[in-house]
C-alpha cells in the first residue's frame, strides 16, 4: 500500500482515517478539500487540477476526498482504495459533530480561511449521498483494476487499522 485513495460520504471519517494511515505507514497525505478550495470557500479548479497532477506522479500518497470528476485519474495511479460505506445516520452525525468541534474555525483538513459551517444544502448532500453519488463511484471502482476495501462501520475500520499496526 503506497498509493491509497480514501472515499465515502462526508462525515464518515475519511480525513481522520487518512491521518492515522499516514502516521502508521509514513506516507504523505493530501486532502482534496485543501486543494479544491481557497480562503472563504473560493473554488479554483485550475489550481486543483495542476496540484493533483503533481501529487499523482509521486510514488507514495494518501488522498482523501470524493471529487468524482478526478476519480478515474486517481484510480489509475492508486494501488488500493478504502471506501467508508457507513449508514447515512452515522455520516450525518459525523458531520454535525465535526461542525460542533470546529464551528467558525478552519479544521485541519480544510484550506486555510474556510471556516467550518453547516448549510442545509450540505446536510441534504450527505442525506442523499448513497442514492446520488455512491452508485456512480461504484461504477468507477468496478472498471478500475485496483483492490477495494469496503468498511461499513467505524469498528470495521478500527480493526483494519489495528491489523496494520501489528
Amino acid at each position: 500500500m503506497q498509493r491509497i485513495l480514501i472515499l465515502g460520504s462526508p462525515g464518515t471519517g475519511k480525513s481522520t482515517l487518512s491521518r492515522e494511515l499516514s502516521h502508521s505507514l509514513q506516507i504523505p497525505i493530501y486532502h482534496l478539500d485543501q486543494l479544491f478550495f481557497e480562503a472563504d470557500w473560493v473554488i479554483n479548479k485550475t489550481k486543483f487540477n495542476k496540484q493533483l497532477h503533481v501529487i499523482l506522479k509521486q510514488d507514495r500518497w494518501i488522498i482523501d476526498g470524493n471529487y468524482s470528476s478526478s476519480l478515474p485519474e486517481r484510480l489509475i495511479r492508486a494501488d488500493v482504495v478504502i471506501y467508508l460505506d457507513y449508514p447515512t445516520p452515522v455520516a450525518l452525525l459525523g458531520v454535525i459533530k465535526r461542525y460542533l468541534q470546529y464551528k467558525h474555525t478552519t479544521r485541519p483538513d480544510m484550506a486555510p480561511g474556510c471556516k467550518e459551517q453547516l448549510q442545509p444544502s450540505f446536510l441534504w448532500y450527505v442525506f442523499t449521498f448513497k442514492i446520488k453519488k455512491r452508485n456512480q463511484t461504484f461504477m468507477h471502482l468496478k472498471s478500475a483494476n485496483v483492490p477495494v476495501y469496503f468498511f461499513h462501520s467505524r469498528k470495521e475500520t478500527n480493526v483494519f487499522l489495528q491489523s496494520l499496526r501489528s
